[in-house]
């Protein structure tokens, strides 16, 4: 028998061939054209909640200024993509803000004399995210005027908010906003903004020119912001005459219809001038850290809880950091299930902290985590954050980073799971910073959806190569990965946490 010109397997194999370029052809069409529309519409999602955050940002400052009492806001800066299995993503797009150099806010009665000038320096905010699909367009603060600024990609201004600057009665009210602030990342970030303590100069006295920097040039003010440019208040916008995008808006009033605050980033104000109008100062007799004269107390809280929950076994558990700026004598943290008695309760004599709560039961359902501040027996300052024992961590954490906090320089995560013994197994290598405040750090391998085990370890060192957390069942079903730095009172300040499916491909 002679098997030369055999050929009984040659369709077998073509029709292999032909079917395998098919599914080339579809998974690039789907890189192509379904992975950057998915991904386009996770960054239109960020951008509407980063627009919120960013009014709750403007009106933190104008309140700041207004109430003489510190407000904090949070931004989660940048955001991240699905996990895909069968295609790849670009790099999470991260966001920037930032505090721009200081312009004058000059305010003249037209008097030669040292007292007939003040000038006041102030700043623009400015958000750039770093979208890999969608127009990045910076979104600015100016003068009271929030607004997504596309000139430079050749459109125009999108207007968020109005000026603030002059009320429908003609009274000028100006918030300068103070002090060099520049953020990066897709984490969140906390802005405090804290008004100036005391009054260090007066305005000058009868009629008043007040000139204010702002990057909006007269069109935009006359046609977008509602500034009522008909009244005698409004006296025009100036020329760019450095050449560097910012004009002066001029403004005629009196000192008695005019107030002036100044509110500084993350800090107190660099130049706290303000006139006996202006909140900070205004003969309320209040003490550092209590009340501010105007009622109510001055304690604030920040918080961040990461979700670190069991799944598997119906384990809620929660981390939470915690920062108390103000007077007090107790802190009580608790967490609670709005759809069952599950619930876990902690106190703490110290002002910032980090705490476990394991309230035993309830897999899935929604938790209410509350930092509540108590002084003489009274609740003098609470926080909630709502959130799901799902492992994934909630929208609402701060950023507990100090200037002196440890960071996360550099990490590496390894899946090293062997999926034929269904043995889920990560290694982690990190470098914590040489410096700053430090106590440990903390690596999670999370179950997702229940259906496999989850395990963690903390390490005391700043720097760890081949730390491995390895376990049993779970292999091909997804994880929350977490690396958690943690400084010496106990809360976390930096942290890395990813997506992926425990498959022996690398995150």
């Amino acid at each position: 028998m002679r098997f030369s010109h055999d050929r009984r397997g040659q369709s077998v194999v073509i029709g292999t061939v032909i079917l395998f370029g098919f599914l080339i052809v579809a998974l690039s069409l789907y890189q192509v054209q379904v992975v950057p529309q998915q991904n386009g519409q996770v960054e239109f999602q960020h951008f509407e909640e980063v627009r919120n955050d960013l009014v709750e940002v403007r009106a933190g400052i104008l309140q700041a200024g207004s109430t003489d009492r510190p407000q904090y806001q949070t931004i989660r800066l940048g955001t991240t993509y699905s996990t895909r299995l069968f295609a790849i993503n670009p790099p999470s797009p991260a966001g920037t803000i930032r505090t721009t150099p200081s312009y004058p806010i000059t305010i003249s009665n037209g008097s030669a004399a040292p007292e007939g000038t003040v000038t006041i320096p102030t700043r623009f905010i400015q958000y750039r995210p770093g979208y890999n699909e969608i127009d990045q367009s910076s979104t600015w603060y100016d003068a009271s005027v929030l607004y997504v600024d596309g000139r430079e990609e050749g459109g125009g201004i999108a207007v968020i908010e109005d000026q603030e600057l002059v009320t429908s009665d003609g009274d000028v009210r100006i918030v300068a906003l103070q002090n060099d602030f520049r953020r990066s990342g897709t984490a969140r970030v906390t802005l405090e903004l804290h008004p100036a303590e005391n009054v260090t100069e007066a305005l000058p006295e009868g009629p008043l020119t007040v000139t204010i920097p702002t990057r909006l040039s007269e069109a935009n003010w006359e046609n977008k912001t509602d500034l009522p440019t008909d009244s005698d208040v409004y006296d025009g916008i100036t020329e760019d005459t450095n050449d560097d995008g910012v004009y002066n808006l001029t403004l005629n009033t009196t000192a008695e219809k005019l107030t002036v605050d100044t509110v500084g980033v993350q800090e107190s104000p660099e130049d706290p001038t303000q006139n006996d109008n202006g909140a900070a100062g205004d003969g309320g007799g209040g003490t550092d850290g209590g009340d501010g004269g105007g009622g109510g107390s001055s304690t604030e809280i920040s918080m961040r809880v990461d979700d670190i929950s069991d799944r598997q076994v119906n384990d809620p558990k929660f981390y939470v950091s915690y920062d108390v700026d103000g007077e007090f004598d107790e802190v009580s943290v608790s967490a609670e299930s709005t759809e069952s008695s599950s619930s876990a309760t902690e106190s703490s004599l110290n002002g910032r902290d980090g705490v476990l709560l394991d309230p035993g039961f309830g897999d899935g359902q929604e938790f209410e985590v509350i930092v509540e501040a108590s002084n003489g027996g009274n609740i003098v300052a609470s926080r909630t954050i709502t959130t799901a024992a799902d492992t994934q961590n909630p929208a609402g954490n701060d950023d507990l980073s100090l200037s002196d906090s440890a960071t996360l320089d550099s990490s590496q995560i390894q899946d090293r799971t062997r999926t034929n013994q269904n043995q889920v197994r990560y290694r982690f290598d990190y470098t914590v910073s040489p410096t700053g405040s430090f106590s440990e750090v903390q690596l999670y391998v999370l179950n997702r959806n229940g259906n496999g085990a989850s395990s963690s370890t903390t390490r005391s060192s700043r720097s760890v190569n081949d730390a491995d957390v390895e376990f049993g069942n779970g292999a091909n079903t997804v994880y929350k990965i977490a690396i958690l730095t943690v400084d010496d009172s106990g809360a976390v300040v930096d942290d890395r946490i990813v997506q992926d499916s425990a498959d022996n491909s690398d995150p």
